[in-house]
């Protein structure tokens, strides 16, 4: 009867060991997959805010590229 205790607390030991090998191996998992689609995201993110800047007009609005009417008079003739 003793010996049938031990052996079943050994396979309890082993089952056990096994498992959280298992355990550990499924976690690292999740954890690869979660930083993939945290990286997958942020670089979605940037390549929307990388689109939004080339859609809007900000690389055109400085004041290097404006001139006005005031500008343009003295060098153009006026039919």
């Amino acid at each position: 009867m003793i010996l049938v205790l031990r052996q079943k607390d050994k396979e309890k030991k082993i089952y056990g060991a096994e498992r959280e090998a298992v355990n550990t191996a499924e976690r690292a998992e999740r954890k690869q997959q979660l930083r993939e689609k945290k990286q997958h995201e942020e670089l979605q993110r940037l390549e929307m805010e990388r689109q939004a800047e080339i859609r809007s007009y900000k690389g055109l609005m400085v004041s290097e590229k404006m001139t006005s009417n005031k500008q343009i008079a003295p060098t153009s003739k006026s039919l």
